[in-house]
Protein backbone atom coordinates (compact mmCIF):
# COMPACT_ATOMS: atom_id res chain seq x y z
CA UNK A 1 0.00 0.00 0.00
CA UNK A 2 2.83 2.38 0.97
CA UNK A 3 4.63 1.48 -2.24
CA UNK A 4 1.56 2.27 -4.33
CA UNK A 5 1.12 5.56 -2.51
CA UNK A 6 4.75 6.43 -3.18
CA UNK A 7 4.29 5.63 -6.88
CA UNK A 8 1.22 7.87 -7.02
CA UNK A 9 3.17 10.74 -5.48
CA UNK A 10 6.01 10.27 -7.96
CA UNK A 11 3.57 10.14 -10.86
CA UNK A 12 1.88 13.34 -9.73
CA UNK A 13 5.26 15.00 -9.24
CA UNK A 14 6.32 13.95 -12.74
CA UNK A 15 3.08 15.35 -14.20
CA UNK A 16 3.56 18.59 -12.24
CA UNK A 17 7.16 18.90 -13.46
CA UNK A 18 6.04 18.21 -17.03
CA UNK A 19 3.40 20.93 -16.76
CA UNK A 20 5.94 23.36 -15.32
CA UNK A 21 8.41 22.50 -18.08
CA UNK A 22 5.80 22.95 -20.83
CA UNK A 23 4.67 26.24 -19.30
CA UNK A 24 8.27 27.44 -18.98
CA UNK A 25 8.99 26.45 -22.58
CA UNK A 26 5.84 28.21 -23.81
CA UNK A 27 6.76 31.32 -21.81
CA UNK A 28 10.33 31.23 -23.18
CA UNK A 29 8.99 31.02 -26.73
CA UNK A 30 6.56 33.85 -25.99
CA UNK A 31 9.43 36.06 -24.85
CA UNK A 32 11.05 35.51 -28.25
CA UNK A 33 8.01 36.95 -30.03
CA UNK A 34 7.33 40.63 -30.61
CA UNK A 35 4.61 40.85 -27.91
CA UNK A 36 6.94 38.96 -25.57
CA UNK A 37 9.73 41.48 -26.03
CA UNK A 38 7.25 44.29 -25.44
CA UNK A 39 6.23 42.53 -22.20
CA UNK A 40 9.89 42.52 -21.07
CA UNK A 41 10.10 46.29 -21.60
CA UNK A 42 6.92 46.79 -19.62
CA UNK A 43 8.26 44.79 -16.66
CA UNK A 44 11.43 46.85 -16.62
CA UNK A 45 13.97 44.94 -18.74
CA UNK A 46 15.69 47.96 -20.28
CA UNK A 47 17.98 45.85 -22.47
CA UNK A 48 14.94 44.84 -24.56
CA UNK A 49 13.96 48.46 -25.34
CA UNK A 50 16.17 48.96 -28.39
CA UNK A 51 14.93 45.81 -30.14
CA UNK A 52 11.30 46.67 -29.37
CA UNK A 53 11.77 50.19 -30.69
CA UNK A 54 13.31 48.90 -33.93
CA UNK A 55 10.44 46.46 -34.41
CA UNK A 56 7.82 49.13 -33.74
CA UNK A 57 9.56 51.45 -36.19
CA UNK A 58 9.41 48.83 -38.93
CA UNK A 59 5.69 48.43 -38.28
CA UNK A 60 5.06 52.19 -38.47
CA UNK A 61 7.02 52.60 -41.70
CA UNK A 62 5.26 49.56 -43.19
CA UNK A 63 1.83 51.09 -42.48
CA UNK A 64 2.88 54.43 -43.97
CA UNK A 65 4.22 52.77 -47.12
CA UNK A 66 1.01 50.75 -47.48
CA UNK A 67 -0.92 54.01 -47.51
CA UNK A 68 1.13 55.51 -50.31
CA UNK A 69 3.73 57.48 -48.38
CA UNK A 70 6.95 57.50 -50.41
CA UNK A 71 10.15 56.50 -48.65
CA UNK A 72 11.68 59.93 -49.33
CA UNK A 73 8.74 61.53 -47.49
CA UNK A 74 9.44 59.67 -44.23
CA UNK A 75 12.03 61.30 -41.97
CA UNK A 76 13.19 59.65 -38.75
CA UNK A 77 15.36 61.18 -36.03
CA UNK A 78 16.16 60.67 -32.35
CA UNK A 79 14.35 62.81 -29.82
CA UNK A 80 15.55 62.82 -26.24
CA UNK A 81 12.81 62.34 -23.67
CA UNK A 82 13.93 62.82 -20.03
CA UNK A 83 13.21 59.79 -17.86
CA UNK A 84 11.62 57.76 -20.62
CA UNK A 85 14.58 56.63 -22.74
CA UNK A 86 15.21 57.67 -26.28
CA UNK A 87 12.12 58.47 -28.33
CA UNK A 88 12.23 58.40 -32.14
CA UNK A 89 10.47 61.15 -34.06
CA UNK A 90 8.87 60.15 -37.35
CA UNK A 91 7.67 62.88 -39.71
CA UNK A 92 5.77 61.77 -42.79
CA UNK A 93 3.90 63.45 -45.61
CA UNK A 94 0.97 61.43 -46.90
CA UNK A 95 -0.47 61.82 -50.40
CA UNK A 96 -3.27 64.40 -50.65
CA UNK A 97 -5.81 61.66 -51.36
CA UNK A 98 -4.77 59.52 -48.37
CA UNK A 99 -7.10 59.09 -45.38
CA UNK A 100 -5.46 60.08 -42.09
CA UNK A 101 -8.27 58.24 -40.31
CA UNK A 102 -7.35 55.00 -42.10
CA UNK A 103 -3.66 55.55 -41.33
CA UNK A 104 -4.54 56.16 -37.67
CA UNK A 105 -6.62 52.97 -37.47
CA UNK A 106 -3.92 50.93 -39.21
CA UNK A 107 -1.21 52.21 -36.83
CA UNK A 108 -3.35 51.40 -33.78
CA UNK A 109 -3.97 47.85 -35.01
CA UNK A 110 -0.33 47.30 -35.92
CA UNK A 111 0.89 48.51 -32.52
CA UNK A 112 -1.62 46.30 -30.70
CA UNK A 113 -0.64 43.28 -32.79
CA UNK A 114 2.90 43.72 -31.46
CA UNK A 115 1.69 43.98 -27.87
CA UNK A 116 2.06 47.77 -27.85
CA UNK A 117 -0.36 50.65 -27.66
CA UNK A 118 -1.08 54.17 -28.87
CA UNK A 119 -0.69 56.57 -25.94
CA UNK A 120 -2.25 59.57 -27.66
CA UNK A 121 -3.54 60.83 -30.98
CA UNK A 122 -4.24 64.47 -31.70
CA UNK A 123 -5.75 65.83 -34.91
CA UNK A 124 -5.05 69.31 -36.28
CA UNK A 125 -7.88 71.79 -36.60
CA UNK A 126 -8.27 71.37 -40.35
CA UNK A 127 -7.87 67.58 -40.25
CA UNK A 128 -4.72 67.66 -42.38
CA UNK A 129 -2.29 66.53 -39.66
CA UNK A 130 -2.24 63.98 -36.84
CA UNK A 131 0.28 63.54 -34.03
CA UNK A 132 0.52 60.11 -32.40
CA UNK A 133 2.56 58.68 -29.55
CA UNK A 134 3.16 54.95 -29.98
CA UNK A 135 5.03 52.44 -27.85
CA UNK A 136 4.64 49.87 -25.09
CA UNK A 137 2.21 50.28 -22.21
CA UNK A 138 5.04 51.67 -20.09
CA UNK A 139 7.13 53.69 -22.56
CA UNK A 140 6.67 55.81 -25.67
CA UNK A 141 9.00 54.58 -28.42
CA UNK A 142 7.87 56.87 -31.26
CA UNK A 143 6.23 60.20 -31.78
CA UNK A 144 4.68 60.39 -35.25
CA UNK A 145 3.68 63.57 -37.04
CA UNK A 146 1.77 62.71 -40.21
CA UNK A 147 0.40 65.40 -42.48
CA UNK A 148 -1.27 65.54 -45.84
CA UNK A 149 0.71 67.31 -48.53
CA UNK A 150 -1.09 69.64 -50.89
CA UNK A 151 -1.72 68.12 -54.29
CA UNK A 152 0.49 70.66 -55.99
CA UNK A 153 3.39 70.29 -53.56
CA UNK A 154 3.18 66.51 -53.39
CA UNK A 155 3.18 65.74 -57.08
CA UNK A 156 5.03 68.79 -58.38
CA UNK A 157 7.92 67.99 -56.03
CA UNK A 158 8.11 64.47 -57.40
CA UNK A 159 8.00 65.78 -60.97
CA UNK A 160 10.74 68.33 -60.37
CA UNK A 161 13.04 65.72 -58.86
CA UNK A 162 12.16 63.33 -61.70
CA UNK A 163 11.98 60.49 -59.23
CA UNK A 164 10.81 57.45 -61.21
CA UNK A 165 7.76 55.60 -59.96
CA UNK A 166 6.12 52.30 -60.82
CA UNK A 167 2.61 50.99 -60.14
CA UNK A 168 1.49 47.36 -60.20
CA UNK A 169 -2.15 46.35 -60.45
CA UNK A 170 -3.02 42.83 -59.26
CA UNK A 171 -5.95 41.48 -61.28
CA UNK A 172 -8.58 38.78 -60.66
CA UNK A 173 -9.41 39.03 -56.95
CA UNK A 174 -12.82 37.74 -55.87
CA UNK A 175 -12.81 34.02 -56.67
CA UNK A 176 -11.50 33.05 -53.22
CA UNK A 177 -10.58 34.69 -49.93
CA UNK A 178 -7.74 32.69 -48.43
CA UNK A 179 -4.20 32.99 -47.05
CA UNK A 180 -2.87 34.04 -50.48
CA UNK A 181 -5.29 36.97 -50.64
CA UNK A 182 -4.37 38.04 -47.11
CA UNK A 183 -0.65 37.80 -47.91
CA UNK A 184 -1.06 40.03 -50.96
CA UNK A 185 -3.05 42.62 -49.00
CA UNK A 186 -0.39 42.65 -46.27
CA UNK A 187 2.52 43.47 -48.61
CA UNK A 188 4.16 46.58 -47.19
CA UNK A 189 4.27 48.79 -50.29
CA UNK A 190 1.56 50.53 -52.35
CA UNK A 191 -0.38 48.30 -54.73
CA UNK A 192 -3.59 48.52 -56.72
CA UNK A 193 -6.06 45.66 -56.19
CA UNK A 194 -8.49 44.85 -59.01
CA UNK A 195 -11.56 42.82 -58.02
CA UNK A 196 -13.96 41.08 -60.38
CA UNK A 197 -17.45 42.29 -59.37
CA UNK A 198 -20.33 40.07 -58.34
CA UNK A 199 -18.27 37.14 -57.08
CA UNK A 200 -18.77 35.50 -53.70
CA UNK A 201 -15.85 37.29 -52.04
CA UNK A 202 -15.76 40.54 -54.02
CA UNK A 203 -17.26 42.85 -51.42
CA UNK A 204 -15.36 41.36 -48.46
CA UNK A 205 -12.00 41.62 -50.24
CA UNK A 206 -12.73 45.18 -51.36
CA UNK A 207 -13.34 46.28 -47.78
CA UNK A 208 -10.24 44.43 -46.53
CA UNK A 209 -8.10 46.00 -49.26
CA UNK A 210 -9.25 49.52 -48.42
CA UNK A 211 -8.57 48.84 -44.74
CA UNK A 212 -5.07 47.62 -45.67
CA UNK A 213 -4.37 50.90 -47.44
CA UNK A 214 -4.56 49.53 -50.97
CA UNK A 215 -6.31 51.23 -53.88
CA UNK A 216 -9.22 49.18 -55.25
CA UNK A 217 -10.41 48.88 -58.85
CA UNK A 218 -13.52 47.23 -60.25
CA UNK A 219 -12.20 44.62 -62.73
CA UNK A 220 -15.11 44.92 -65.15
CA UNK A 221 -15.74 41.78 -67.29
CA UNK A 222 -15.89 42.88 -70.94
CA UNK A 223 -16.34 41.00 -74.19
CA UNK A 224 -13.20 39.58 -75.78
CA UNK A 225 -12.68 38.74 -79.42
CA UNK A 226 -12.53 35.06 -78.43
CA UNK A 227 -13.96 32.98 -75.59
CA UNK A 228 -15.96 35.55 -73.62
CA UNK A 229 -17.93 34.35 -70.61
CA UNK A 230 -19.91 35.82 -67.74
CA UNK A 231 -18.25 35.87 -64.30
CA UNK A 232 -20.46 35.95 -61.21
CA UNK A 233 -23.66 37.96 -61.01
CA UNK A 234 -22.49 40.79 -63.30
CA UNK A 235 -23.15 40.24 -67.01
CA UNK A 236 -20.29 40.64 -69.46
CA UNK A 237 -20.24 44.04 -71.15
CA UNK A 238 -20.92 43.08 -74.76
CA UNK A 239 -20.69 45.07 -77.96
CA UNK A 240 -24.29 44.10 -78.79
CA UNK A 241 -25.72 45.61 -75.58
CA UNK A 242 -27.74 48.83 -75.53
CA UNK A 243 -26.20 51.83 -73.73
CA UNK A 244 -28.82 51.67 -70.97
CA UNK A 245 -28.02 48.00 -70.32
CA UNK A 246 -24.29 48.72 -70.27
CA UNK A 247 -24.80 51.56 -67.80
CA UNK A 248 -26.92 49.37 -65.50
CA UNK A 249 -24.36 46.56 -65.59
CA UNK A 250 -21.51 48.95 -64.73
CA UNK A 251 -23.47 50.54 -61.86
CA UNK A 252 -24.40 47.09 -60.51
CA UNK A 253 -20.77 46.01 -60.76
CA UNK A 254 -19.52 49.01 -58.78
CA UNK A 255 -22.06 48.27 -56.03
CA UNK A 256 -20.27 44.96 -55.33
CA UNK A 257 -16.81 46.57 -55.08
CA UNK A 258 -17.15 49.20 -52.32
CA UNK A 259 -14.40 51.78 -52.13
CA UNK A 260 -13.34 51.44 -55.77
CA UNK A 261 -11.41 54.47 -57.05
CA UNK A 262 -11.37 53.29 -60.64
CA UNK A 263 -12.03 50.52 -63.09
CA UNK A 264 -10.11 48.32 -65.53
CA UNK A 265 -11.19 45.77 -68.09
CA UNK A 266 -11.22 42.02 -67.48
CA UNK A 267 -10.62 40.55 -70.97
CA UNK A 268 -12.31 43.14 -73.21
CA UNK A 269 -10.36 43.00 -76.47
CA UNK A 270 -13.63 43.45 -78.42
CA UNK A 271 -15.39 45.87 -76.05
CA UNK A 272 -12.45 48.27 -75.54
CA UNK A 273 -12.14 48.55 -79.32
CA UNK A 274 -15.78 49.68 -79.63
CA UNK A 275 -16.31 53.42 -79.29
CA UNK A 276 -20.01 53.24 -78.38
CA UNK A 277 -19.37 50.76 -75.58
CA UNK A 278 -16.50 52.77 -74.17
CA UNK A 279 -18.43 56.06 -74.34
CA UNK A 280 -21.05 54.56 -72.01
CA UNK A 281 -18.54 52.91 -69.64
CA UNK A 282 -16.33 56.00 -69.43
CA UNK A 283 -19.33 58.30 -68.92
CA UNK A 284 -20.26 56.30 -65.82
CA UNK A 285 -16.66 56.60 -64.60
CA UNK A 286 -16.70 60.35 -65.19
CA UNK A 287 -20.02 60.80 -63.36
CA UNK A 288 -18.71 58.90 -60.32
CA UNK A 289 -15.26 60.47 -60.21
CA UNK A 290 -13.50 57.25 -61.21
CA UNK A 291 -10.62 56.68 -63.61
CA UNK A 292 -10.26 53.88 -66.14
CA UNK A 293 -7.13 51.76 -66.48
CA UNK A 294 -6.96 50.22 -69.95
CA UNK A 295 -5.53 46.72 -69.52
CA UNK A 296 -4.43 46.95 -73.17
CA UNK A 297 -5.72 43.55 -74.25
CA UNK A 298 -5.88 44.78 -77.85
CA UNK A 299 -3.80 47.19 -79.96
CA UNK A 300 -7.10 48.45 -81.40
CA UNK A 301 -8.24 49.98 -78.08
CA UNK A 302 -10.11 53.28 -78.34
CA UNK A 303 -10.06 53.97 -74.58
CA UNK A 304 -7.62 56.89 -74.64
CA UNK A 305 -9.24 58.85 -77.45
CA UNK A 306 -12.76 58.15 -76.13
CA UNK A 307 -11.73 59.23 -72.62
CA UNK A 308 -10.61 62.57 -74.00
CA UNK A 309 -14.05 63.06 -75.48
CA UNK A 310 -15.87 62.20 -72.26
CA UNK A 311 -13.41 64.03 -69.98
CA UNK A 312 -12.53 60.85 -68.08
CA UNK A 313 -9.17 60.23 -66.44
CA UNK A 314 -7.45 57.18 -67.97
CA UNK A 315 -4.16 55.33 -68.03
CA UNK A 316 -2.81 52.36 -69.92
CA UNK A 317 -1.08 49.16 -68.89
CA UNK A 318 2.53 49.09 -70.11
CA UNK A 319 3.22 45.40 -69.56
CA UNK A 320 1.61 42.17 -68.37
CA UNK A 321 4.18 40.84 -65.93
CA UNK A 322 3.10 37.19 -65.84
CA UNK A 323 1.76 36.76 -69.39
CA UNK A 324 3.43 36.68 -72.76
CA UNK A 325 7.13 36.50 -73.47
CA UNK A 326 9.79 36.20 -70.79
CA UNK A 327 9.65 35.16 -67.15
CA UNK A 328 7.80 37.23 -64.58
CA UNK A 329 11.05 38.63 -63.17
CA UNK A 330 12.36 39.48 -66.63
CA UNK A 331 9.17 41.39 -67.30
CA UNK A 332 9.37 43.11 -63.92
CA UNK A 333 12.87 44.27 -64.80
CA UNK A 334 11.57 45.56 -68.15
CA UNK A 335 8.87 47.53 -66.34
CA UNK A 336 11.43 49.07 -63.98
CA UNK A 337 13.52 50.03 -67.01
CA UNK A 338 10.48 51.77 -68.52
CA UNK A 339 9.94 53.65 -65.26
CA UNK A 340 13.60 54.69 -65.07
CA UNK A 341 13.57 55.91 -68.68
CA UNK A 342 10.13 57.52 -68.83
CA UNK A 343 9.54 58.44 -65.18
CA UNK A 344 6.39 56.34 -64.72
CA UNK A 345 5.28 52.82 -65.60
CA UNK A 346 2.24 50.62 -64.93
CA UNK A 347 2.18 46.83 -64.96
CA UNK A 348 -0.45 44.16 -64.36
CA UNK A 349 0.04 40.83 -62.59
CA UNK A 350 -2.48 38.21 -61.44
CA UNK A 351 -3.46 36.47 -58.20
CA UNK A 352 -1.23 33.39 -58.13
CA UNK A 353 0.67 31.58 -55.39
CA UNK A 354 3.98 32.89 -56.77
CA UNK A 355 2.83 36.52 -56.91
CA UNK A 356 3.71 37.67 -53.34
CA UNK A 357 7.32 36.44 -53.63
CA UNK A 358 7.69 37.92 -57.11
CA UNK A 359 6.36 41.30 -55.95
CA UNK A 360 8.73 41.34 -52.96
CA UNK A 361 11.61 40.69 -55.34
CA UNK A 362 10.46 43.52 -57.60
CA UNK A 363 10.10 45.91 -54.66
CA UNK A 364 13.68 45.14 -53.57
CA UNK A 365 14.96 45.72 -57.11
CA UNK A 366 13.01 48.98 -57.32
CA UNK A 367 14.58 50.25 -54.09
CA UNK A 368 18.07 49.43 -55.39
CA UNK A 369 17.35 51.46 -58.53
CA UNK A 370 15.77 54.39 -56.67
CA UNK A 371 12.29 53.72 -58.03
CA UNK A 372 9.30 54.16 -55.73
CA UNK A 373 6.23 51.92 -55.71
CA UNK A 374 3.00 53.94 -55.93
CA UNK A 375 -0.61 53.22 -56.88
CA UNK A 376 -2.09 53.71 -60.33
CA UNK A 377 -4.12 56.60 -58.92
CA UNK A 378 -0.94 58.33 -57.74
CA UNK A 379 0.66 58.00 -61.17
CA UNK A 380 -2.42 59.55 -62.76
CA UNK A 381 -2.41 62.43 -60.27
CA UNK A 382 1.26 63.03 -60.98
CA UNK A 383 0.64 63.04 -64.74
CA UNK A 384 -2.29 65.42 -64.33
CA UNK A 385 -0.10 67.82 -62.34
CA UNK A 386 2.60 67.67 -65.01
CA UNK A 387 0.07 68.48 -67.73
CA UNK A 388 -1.40 71.32 -65.64
CA UNK A 389 2.06 72.86 -65.37
CA UNK A 390 2.57 72.78 -69.12
CA UNK A 391 4.31 69.41 -69.51
CA UNK A 392 3.26 66.30 -71.37
CA UNK A 393 2.11 62.93 -70.14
Amino acid sequence: MARKKSQDILARAAIALAIVFIAALAFYRYLKTEPGRVFLVDVGVSSAYEGVQAGMERRIVRVLRRHGVLSKQIRIADEEEPGAGRVRLIRAEAPPDASLVQINVALVRSARAAGGTVHSCREGKDGSIITMEIGTKRAVTHRCVIKKGSERQHYAQAAVKRSPVVAVCIDDFGFFNNALVRELLELDFPLTISIIPGLRHSERIARAAVEAGKDVLCHLPMEAEKESWDAGEIPLIRVSMKPADIEKAVVDALATVPGAVGMNNHMGSAATADRKVMETVLSVCRARGLFFLDSMTTPRSVVRETARGTGTMEAGNDLFLDHGEGTTRENMQKLLSIAARRGTAIGIIHVRKETPAELRWMADEARKEGIDFVTVRQIMARQAMTVAEGGTR
